[in-house]
């Protein structure tokens, strides 16, 4: 685990704290405009790009295609994934295909389908397949089954790592979370042994180029990496600051358990990762998502990318919903977490394959972890090389125009 390697102390020490890479628009900005940042990224690939390696390299092997004898087409909820499937990282010169051949937006998708008659909600063959049937053994599947996870609809990257510092921390822990400013997304994560108060871990959610811009700022001035000490605006800020903390009503920031985080010292904390999303609302409010029915008058219509007519933004719309709404994002976002059955339904592990101190989901997860394993080592033996190239991506600087001729970071509107 990418972020084990980087909190080793018996290594040399890596760059902290760790940024979510699996964003193509956060991923773009930092390469082209916080070149100071890509050191922080996290190397691994994204969802889109391992289901590339797994596709091409290991599925093809399996059933004796070569990588370019699949077309391999992604469903996404995000533009900017077509130009993460067009980077030199995921693209084979020896076979001369890419890992992702096409990539479709849900929104794209959803008018395929459209224009073919297809109704995605009707029945399905053998979707009504008791639980209990071998799924393995009727589909050919590798996977026992499908999982949950807890944490975000946006990969839930943070979320993940938390689970697993918290189950490999000998005492019993707490997480404690604060908004920041009062947004949703943005969000900062406390991982507390219950016993000594003692924070192992402090991530944060940032959604959004307002509060990634914020973020740059923040482990800038964490990592000693800002190109500023200071303009007149900051200076001005870390005033109105000094003052609201100490003139008239100290300004706290409460936390789930009611205390405020910074008179209780969790602000000393340094952040460890960061899950980063361009888009405010997370990947739920891609670009690419089917986007909200609204009833409007004809004339206040405009074409969107995809093709769809939606009304035209008011002056002072949120920040990202210019084509939706915090409305439907809501419920999006609960469709996301359990409002569509996935069929065929998947097999349960019996209890009685578990040992007492185990739990049914943390032996899922042991097994998807075990299968995950297993496929990377069949994929790529034990070259380190291979795996190496598999999992894992780079982040390149990129020189452009907008940030020559003598305009600043903090010069860049959004």
């Amino acid at each position: 685990m990418e972020y084990r390697e980087r909190t080793d102390e018996g290594k040399a020490p890596m760059p902290m704290p760790m940024l979510a890479s699996a964003c193509p628009g956060w991923v773009c900005y930092a390469e082209k405009a916080q070149a100071d940042m890509l050191p922080l990224l996290s190397a691994a690939r994204s969802s889109q790009g391992i289901m590339g390696a797994l596709v091409k390299t290991w599925w093809g092997g399996r059933v004796g295609l070569k990588p370019d004898e699949i077309y391999h087409v992604t469903a996404m909820p995000c533009y900017d994934k077509k130009l993460e499937a067009s980077r030199s990282d995921f693209y084979s010169a020896i076979y001369s295909t890419r890992e992702v051949d096409c990539v479709l937006t849900t929104g794209e998708l959803d008018l395929l389908l459209s224009d073919l008659g297809f109704d995605p909600l009707s029945p399905v063959a053998g979707e009504d397949i008791p639980a209990d049937t071998d799924v393995d053994a009727v589909f050919g599947s590798p996977w026992p089954e499908l999982l949950t996870h807890q944490g975000s609809s946006s990969g839930s990257y943070l979320g993940t790592l938390l689970r697993q510092l918290a189950d490999s921390h000998p005492n019993p822990t707490r997480i404690i979370t604060r908004e920041i400013r009062g947004s949703t997304d943005n969000v900062e994560y406390l991982l507390e042994d219950a016993l000594t108060g003692e924070v192992i871990f402090k991530g944060a959610k940032c959604y959004g180029f307002r509060n990634l811009q914020n973020l740059v700022r923040k482990v800038g001035k964490e990592t000693g990496t800002s190109r500023k000490s200071g303009n007149k605006l900051s200076l001005a800020i870390a005033a109105r600051r000094r003052k609201a903390r100490t003139g008239a009503g100290e300004v706290n920031t409460p936390t789930t358990d009611g205390s405020d985080a910074e008179t209780t010292g969790r602000d000393e904390k340094k952040l460890d990762f960061v899950e980063v999303m361009a888009c405010p609302g997370g990947c739920v409010n891609g670009g690419g998502q089917m986007k909200p029915v609204t009833k409007v008058q004809r004339e206040e219509l405009e074409v969107d990318e995809e093709g769809f007519e939606r009304p035209m933004a008011d002056e002072g719309v949120d920040e990202g919903m210019r084509w939706s709404t915090k409305e439907w994002v809501a419920k999006v976002e609960v469709i996301y977490w359990g409002g569509l059955p996935t069929p065929p339904p998947s097999p349960t592990l019996p209890a009685q394959h578990l040992h007492k101190e185990e739990t049914i989901d943390s032996r899922r997860y042991e097994e998807a972890d075990r299968l995950a394993e297993e496929v990377v080592r069949d994929a790529c033996g034990d070259n380190e090389g291979k795996r190496w190239e598999f999992l894992r991506t780079r982040f390149r600087k990129i020189e452009g125009d907008v940030l020559q001729g003598g305009v600043t970071h903090d010069a860049v509107k959004w």
